[in-house]
């Protein structure tokens, strides 16, 4: 456990070291560290969860007010059944670890190192992006919900703050009167909120490395495929044939074989929890859309919903874009495998890499759910549908 927990503090990978060793996720961990995490996010999450159905109950007879808070409570049900999926798929996210650490400290040309080191600090850079992104959006979300109260009570209003919330990130049932103990109640209320963007921030960035990772792979393995008959092998334990253009092809099998199945063990954890997010999306969208919509001259509802909406499409098609880029990447290893100078090669490496021109010419993809493919279609996609169902909304 200590070699690879140096390798990912002393690697372009590091983030993700500490992401998931806040959030309980590192596999490297003890147990009963990780448990202890485990059971400080059951009391924090699960109290302000379980407030938040309070508050839902507490106006069920009022289906706008309904409306108003669903978006926030799917929010959390995205977020609860991520950190689930996450927690039941820590097998497969140690051997991805495990897999990325051999990689990386294995025998390959300066090159291919170099290309992988590029795509580590692409990777790093956007984790980092995309971390303080989503984490400055949270603060500012918490932090106009303080805002729409001072604007409310400098208005002229006659409903009480206890009826309607104001100054709250979402509705919530704590039993006792709002206005006396507001400042305790937003601060419980804010710690969970903002938990759950850290929840989420753990899963996507854990998500955008992986598949960096694997566009490093498919882009070494293309650069080994054009230079396959000048590439020297005197760094490769594996050769056994003199000729060298055979034996850059086959460890290019190889490699492309290995790139594939960590591919579908990418696919094998995120499939579930993505096909939920997804889902939920489609209607937190919708919702969100139509309180955008119905609350244009209202400053005091509006800016909630607007700030929540701009974070969540953010993250829909940061999650399809990696999708994406999946397969892009590997659709590019059939043209470096038709590109090479295959006319000059021996005829047993010609039927080798005849054999890997049949297997990339179907790119490798990421499903969620075994059915829907994560892509720039599947977000188009996923904007109609949410579309569809707001109008619906607005004519009923």
């Amino acid at each position: 456990m200590g070699d690879i927990e140096q390798f990912f503090r002393h690697s372009h990978y590091n983030i993700i070291r500490i992401l998931l060793s806040i959030s309980g996720l590192w596999p490297f961990h003890t147990r009963n560290r990780r448990y202890a995490i485990y059971l400080a996010m059951l009391l924090i999450l699960g109290s302000g969860f379980i407030f938040e159905m309070l508050g839902i109950i507490e106006v069920k007879h009022d289906s706008f007010e309904v409306i108003d808070a669903l978006p926030l409570l799917l929010f959390a049900i995205v977020t609860i059944s991520k950190t689930f999926c996450a927690v039941y798929t820590l097998p497969q996210i140690k051997v991805l670890l495990i897999k990325m650490q051999e990689y990386c400290l294995s025998p390959k040309s300066d090159e291919e190192t170099k290309i992988q080191i590029l795509h580590a600090q692409y990777g790093r850079k956007l984790g980092y992006a995309y971390t303080g992104f989503l984490l400055g959006h949270s603060v500012l979300y918490i932090l106009s919900t303080l805002l729409t109260r001072i604007l409310y009570t400098e208005s002229e209003k006659t409903e009480t703050l206890s009826k309607v919330q104001i100054g709250l990130p979402y509705r919530v049932n704590y039993m006792v009167d709002l206005d006396t103990y507001y400042v305790p109640i937003f601060i419980h209320s804010a710690i969970c909120d903002f938990s759950y963007t850290v929840l989420l921030v753990v899963f996507d960035v854990l998500y955008l490395t992986l598949v960096e990772y694997c566009c490093g792979l498919f882009a070494a393995l293309r650069y080994r495929l054009e230079t396959a008959l000048v590439l020297k092998n005197d760094r490769l334990t594996m050769t056994t044939t003199k000729d060298k253009s055979y034996a850059n092809i086959a460890y290019s099998i190889r490699r492309h074989t290995e790139t594939m199945q960590f591919v579908a063990v990418i696919e094998s954890v995120y499939s579930l929890p993505l096909f939920i997010h997804i889902g939920l999306t489609v209607l937190i969208l919708s919702v969100l859309g139509y309180q955008v919509i119905t609350n244009t001259e209202n400053i005091n509802r509006l800016l909630k919903p607007t700030a929540y909406l701009n974070g969540l499409l953010i993250n829909v098609f940061f999650e399809n874009w990696q999708g994406q880029k999946i397969i892009d990447s590997s659709e590019k290893v059939f043209e470096s495998a038709y590109n090479s100078e295959w006319y000059n090669m021996p005829i047993a490496a010609r039927k080798l890499l005849i054999m890997m021109m049949i297997r990339s010419e179907r790119p490798s993809i990421l499903r969620m759910g075994k059915i829907i493919v994560l892509s720039y279609v599947t977000f188009n996609t996923v904007l109609r549908t949410s579309s569809s169902y707001f109008m619906l909304l607005r004519s009923l």
